[in-house]
């Protein structure tokens, strides 16, 4: 098992209470399959987490990805603004 983990900003970090969260998951495993293990561990994100991009540094990066071991995902909830 490899530990990612996932960075949260605005609406995301105020539901979940915190910054950031690692899931310990069999690597590799695309960004897809574990954000619904996110969505297991954390119910008040589910909805929100469909929405959101995801970026590894500073690159924007489909949930299709396969990603290994002790990596860093960032996800960015939608804004609104003018």
């Amino acid at each position: 098992m490899s530990q990612i983990t996932f960075e949260f900003y605005g609406r995301l970090e105020r539901l979940a209470h915190q910054s950031e969260i690692s899931l310990k998951l069999n690597t590799p495993v695309s960004i897809e399959n574990a954000l619904q293990q996110l969505a297991e561990l954390k119910p008040d994100l589910s909805e929100n987490l469909e929405r959101c991009a995801c970026a590894i540094g500073d690159e924007l990066v489909s949930r299709s990805m396969l990603v290994d071991a002790n990596t860093r995902v960032a996800l960015l909830p939608p804004v609104a603004g003018g």
